[in-house]
């Protein structure tokens, strides 16, 4: 082929022997052939199960994502129903705690307040002895029918909180129909704490 001038642009141009030639603006080049049909040939739509298994995977995805929130939607509510179920039971224990202890201090205050009746009878039975001792010595006059004791001031042995209590003991010795009874004056001073006490004739 003759030489072109140098002013043709590059491109393709028709070659005597047949085809064409690449002119690159200065020589020539040996390269192949255009495809006359490339970049013209129509795209192929994508076939039915290609569309298809793409709608899947979407649905996948998209279901996926729903089944995810739903499962950690269900895990945060487990969670908060695991919580509130153990203070439930922190608190259900705690009750059942200060319901023992309320039970167990009942209990003990009874049985304190049982032997402080108890005490108190013995106490009246030791003034009794007394009181008839001085019957028979000639102190005063027999027979002693009863001894009662009261703490003195209105107080209780049912206050626990006291751990002395004074009493006014009274010895009956005459019954004056009247509901009154006519006797003598002892007293009486109870320590709790050690279960000791002391007794005597006259006002405390």
């Amino acid at each position: 082929m003759p030489e072109q001038p140098d002013h043709i642009p590059a491109g393709w141009y028709p070659d005597p022997a047949g085809g064409q030639r690449y002119w690159d603006g200065s020589k020539w080049l040996a390269l192949p052939e255009p495809d006359a049909n490339q970049g013209s040939s129509p795209r192929k739509r994508p076939s039915k199960k290609v569309l298809i298994a793409i709608a899947a995977v979407v649905l996948l995805a998209v279901g996926g994502g729903t089944i995810w929130k739903i499962s950690h939607d269900a895990n945060v509510r487990a969670e908060q129903d695991a919580a509130a179920a153990a203070i439930q039971l922190a608190a259900d224990e705690e009750a059942t705690r200060l319901e023992a202890e309320r039970a167990a201090k009942e209990s003990k205050d009874a049985g304190e307040r049982a032997r402080r009746t108890v005490a108190v009878e013995n106490i009246e039975s030791s003034v009794k002895t007394m009181a008839e001792e001085h019957v028979t010595k000639g102190f005063m006059d027999g027979p002693i029918i009863s001894v009662s004791c009261s703490p003195v001031g209105g107080g209780s042995t049912d206050d626990l909180t006291e751990t002395t209590t004074v009493f006014d003991c009274f010895a009956a010795n005459e019954d004056n129909g009247d509901g009154t009874m006519s006797g003598y004056k002892y007293h009486a001073t109870m320590n709790w704490s050690s279960g000791e006490f002391t007794y005597g004739l006259g006002k405390p």
